[in-house]
């Protein structure tokens, strides 16, 4: 087996003991900062340019950070204010992951969500939460 270049080594020796996570906080602030980057192709002002440039360089800051707990605290503090957004688009993608063997129905009432598996033909849906009773057509 070939054996890595050296210059791996130093790579990794250098970053020992540092934060080094593309998190999802480093992924917004990466995705923010080139895409001011590229607005300035569009719009030609030198303030977006920097600006997406500080962008960059905060995300790389937090990277090659020592202060592991204080960064991973940093990327819970933001997912849980993005949460709100996120969480519904998990729900949906899971959902269109799975369309091909269940239906998903929403309750009229308390409007949960409700998985039923498809080919069962018309039947009587029963909500878990709030007891209300519907028909349809899986």
């Amino acid at each position: 087996m070939k054996q890595p270049p050296k210059w791996l080594y130093k790579v990794a020796a250098f970053m020992r003991g540092r934060y080094g996570i593309m998190d999802s906080l480093n992924k917004f602030l990466m995705a923010v900062g080139l895409l001011l980057i590229f607005l300035t192709l569009f719009v030609h002002t030198t303030w977006l340019n920097l600006l997406g440039l500080l962008v960059l360089v905060v995300a790389y800051w937090r990277i090659f950070s020592r202060k592991i707990y204080q960064r991973a605290a940093e990327n819970t503090k933001f997912q849980q204010h993005t949460n709100w957004v996120t969480k519904p688009l998990r729900r949906r993608y899971r959902e269109w992951q799975q369309r091909k063997q269940y239906r998903f129905f929403t309750c009229k009432s308390c409007h949960q969500r409700i998985r039923i598996p498809r080919g069962k033909g018309k039947i009587q849906i029963t909500c878990p939460q709030c007891r209300h009773q519907f028909r349809a057509r899986t």
